[in-house]
């Protein structure tokens, strides 16, 4: 398989939104702690970049293998680029034993956390479109995707970045008696404030799934796939397309208010006007060559701005 071929089954365009999970992950550090390790930091990043890859090798095979129209299948890149599924599925393998390894190696650098939390997101992602219940087929898939990429990549970089033992640390030792016990201990404070700082990213990463199946429902009908806009209607799905782009603009509030956040990233409030354009026009005319780029484009004005407010409010201490 040539590299044009390559970038073209793993769509390596998509990999490009990782990129602002690590911004906000990085602006987190930052604020919070501001302990950087730059081998770590490598080793995730080519992990991550590998398994993002890899999903979206899935998806395709999976979508081409599932597909009951004919129409579908013959314009999924499997059959465009004629690639033959034990060539895809040779291909996924190499990603899956080079991102687990990394993976592997992250957790005897760190901590046993990171072992259960990345490993979570590790099923999350090999059940994407796979397995007996594939998620990206269900109407939970905006949700779990939603929390995987949005809140995953920025906890996991700040985590690996010689952060673990000021946010949560789990380890295992014998005790007198022959027994074996564990101590979990870690910072609730750090914890809810990651969370609330990463609300936005769950939010658009979500409503980047959920525009995209609002632009296949016909398509989706007829491969029986039951996702949230098939399963509820789109009245419902546009409702909620709706909520998950709003809902970020308060918790911006809320992070500033309880100090988990610089004061200065209430700037980000200055995006309401272009996002709102932005989720009415998609909502009026949800199209996967048209608008659909709009809700890739929420997801990156809102977390950029988020994550440079957090940045230079750090530094002027405002």
């Amino acid at each position: 398989m040539s590299l044009k071929k390559y970038f073209k089954f793993v769509e390596i365009q998509t990999s490009a939104l990782s990129i602002y999970a690590y911004a906000l992950g990085a602006a987190f550090i930052f604020f919070y702690f501001n302990h950087w390790n730059l081998l770590n930091s490598i080793i995730f990043f080519i992990s991550e970049m590998i398994m993002d890859n890899m999903i979206t090798a899935i998806n395709n095979v999976m979508d081409y293998i599932l597909a009951k129209d004919q129409k579908s299948k013959a314009e999924n890149v499997i059959a465009k680029e004629n690639t033959s599924l034990p060539v895809a599925f040779t291909y996924i393998t190499v990603l899956l034993v080079i991102s687990a390894a990394l993976g592997l190696w992250l957790c005897f650098r760190t901590n046993w956390v990171l072992f259960f939390a990345g490993g979570l997101l590790f099923l999350i992602v090999l059940s994407y479109t796979s397995g007996p219940f594939p998620i990206s087929r269900m109407p939970i898939g905006e949700f779990i995707c939603g929390i995987a990429q949005g809140m995953g990549v920025p906890f996991l970089f700040a985590y690996i970045n010689d952060n673990y033992k000021q946010i949560m640390t789990l380890d295992f030792f014998r005790l007198h008696n022959g027994n074996w016990s564990f101590s979990l201990n870690g910072s609730l404070t750090t914890v809810l404030a990651l969370i609330v700082i990463c609300i936005p990213s769950i939010c658009y990463n979500s409503n980047v799934m959920l525009a995209n199946n609002l632009s296949d429902v016909e398509a989706d009908r007829k491969n029986e796939r039951a996702t949230l806009p098939v399963v509820f209607g789109k009245f419902k799905a546009n409702w909620l397309y709706r909520f998950f782009g709003y809902i970020p603009f308060l918790f911006i509030v809320i992070a500033v208010i309880f100090k988990m956040s610089p004061i200065l990233s209430l700037l980000t409030l200055l995006t309401y006007p272009k996002i709102h354009k932005n989720i009415e026009a998609f909502i009026a005319h949800p199209s996967k060559s048209e608008t659909f780029p709009l809700a890739l484009q929420n997801y990156k004005i809102f977390i950029v701005v988020q994550a440079i407010t957090i940045f230079l409010g750090t530094l002027i201490h405002f």
